[in-house]
């Protein structure tokens, strides 16, 4: 039996694999994602002038979070929104 040595540090476990049926943290949708600054979001390739078009347009509503008193925050997309849209979109074209 080989001996244990203290280190200090925390114990090294093993962890299991993810099973097939099991999404990868890679693969996990969130439910509101940042609105891109520049080019496309990682998700759909939107760009955030498309998001605020949509959003006038009615066809999703962006959620505006800012701390009280200052003039500036951070704009989410709600990705189930969009993906939605975007199939409603892929149906219409068929």
């Amino acid at each position: 039996m080989p001996a244990l040595i203290e280190t200090g540090e925390h114990p090294i476990t093993p962890t299991a694999p993810l099973s097939e049926g099991a999404a990868s943290p890679s693969q996990s949708r969130p439910e509101f994602f940042r609105l891109p600054k520049c080019g496309g979001d990682p998700y759909f390739g939107l760009g955030c002038s498309y998001y605020y078009q949509g959003e006038q347009l009615g066809y999703w509503r962006l959620v505006r979070i800012r701390q009280r008193g200052k003039v500036r925050g951070v704009t989410l997309v709600p990705y189930d929104a969009v993906a939605d849209f975007i199939r409603k979109q892929g149906r219409a074209a068929a």
